[in-house]
């Protein structure tokens, strides 16, 4: 089973076995073993104990009580609606799916026009004008992100730091700098 198919179905059957135990606070790895060969998952549950990495991993989010396993699973699938929207082929299932969930065309631009540049981080800069966000990096020549929609830079700049497409420092001036990351770069890539 591929990394995607697998990280798919458990995610999946962890939801419906949380979903189905409402009344459990905690549910152990072994139940959730049961729970899957009595719904016929046999391939999965080999697979499961094939994986000593995998095994602790469930084992940990069951320790959680139902509301955080759900808060988790939530989590993650607002993560991936926010990042298919941007994946051409999977734009219009996550579109049909929940509209209006994922990156914003300007949150998008952001990452896209960081990567064109060939930089690496730009900084916020507040100036009598209004605000810049100037490409830094000594790799290339000085240049700035082009917002068009600066009255909501704030929840896009967000948005990209939660998933972790950009991640945020403060220089010594304490400007924040935004520094591009290898999943900005291959979601660019893939759209």
């Amino acid at each position: 089973m591929d990394i995607a198919t697998a990280l798919a179905s458990i995610v999946s059957l962890l939801s419906n076995f949380k979903s189905e135990r409402k009344s459990q606070e905690k549910d152990s790895y072994d139940d959730f073993l049961l729970w899957l060969s009595d719904k016929r998952h046999k391939e999965l549950v080999d697979e499961i104990n094939l994986n000593y990495k995998l095994e602790l991993g469930i084992k940990s989010l069951l320790k959680n009580n139902h509301d955080e396993v759900i808060g988790k699973l939530k989590t993650l699938e607002s993560s991936m609606l926010a990042v298919s929207a941007h994946i051409s082929g999977l734009k219009e299932i996550s579109e049909a799916l929940a509209p209006n969930k994922g990156l914003s065309d300007q949150a998008f631009s952001i990452i896209k026009q960081l990567h064109e540049s060939g930089g690496s981080f730009f900084i916020e800069i507040f100036m009598g004008g209004g605000t810049v966000y100037g490409i830094m990096d000594p790799k290339t020549s000085l240049s700035s992100i082009h917002i068009d929609e600066p009255q909501f830079i704030k929840e896009d700049l967000n948005q990209l730091v939660n998933l972790e497409l950009l991640l945020l420092e403060n220089n010594k001036k304490g400007d924040r700098v935004f520094r591009f990351t290898r999943s900005a770069k291959k979601l660019v890539e893939a759209s």
